[in-house]
């Protein structure tokens, strides 16, 4: 099975702020939807609440010790009883926040990151540290600033590295 993470992040590590996203980046929005339709995304309860919704077209799973359902998602108490009930999936993708990737960044393994070509100083959320030397980049794409899409910013897809051990 395949875990993956699927994150957009700053130079200094920062992925949300204020419950939101720290940018305006149309195409990686766009970018994430054709990559997530059709298959299972994992949240915390927070990446929810910022999203407001279940995404359509997908299979959606939301860990929260506190929301019991949600329709259209599934709720699970904890990060091991959704990996249970998903173990037959092809691939999980991980979404946010940053307790789900650092719950499961020893058993992720691909890596979907944007990485925005900024540095958010009053970001309050955080990627985990990645030592990309233990992944293999496998795709990357270069996407300029222009009047939907704030920032320059690229999309590389990383697979752990199986030397890596």
């Amino acid at each position: 099975m395949v875990i993956s993470h699927l994150v957009a992040v700053s130079n200094n590590n920062v992925i949300g702020k204020d419950n939101d996203l720290p940018w305006k980046l149309k195409r990686d929005l766009q970018h994430f939807k054709n990559y997530t339709t059709g298959k299972t995304i994992v949240m915390g309860r927070k990446t929810y609440e910022s999203i407001g919704r279940p995404l359509p077209n997908r299979r959606n799973i939301i860990i929260s010790s506190t929301i019991r359902s949600i329709d259209g998602a599934e709720v699970f108490s904890s990060l091991e009883a959704a990996l249970e009930a998903l173990k037959h999936e092809d691939e999980i993708i991980i979404t946010g926040g940053s307790y789900l990737f650092n719950d499961t960044a020893d058993i992720v393994n691909k890596l979907v990151i944007t990485f925005v070509d900024t540095s958010i100083e009053d970001g309050d959320v955080f990627y985990s540290d990645i030592d990309y030397k233990k992944w293999n980049l496998v795709e990357e794409s270069f996407f300029q600033k222009d009047s939907e899409n704030e920032h320059d910013f690229s999309i590389k897809v990383y697979e752990k590295s199986t030397s890596s051990e």
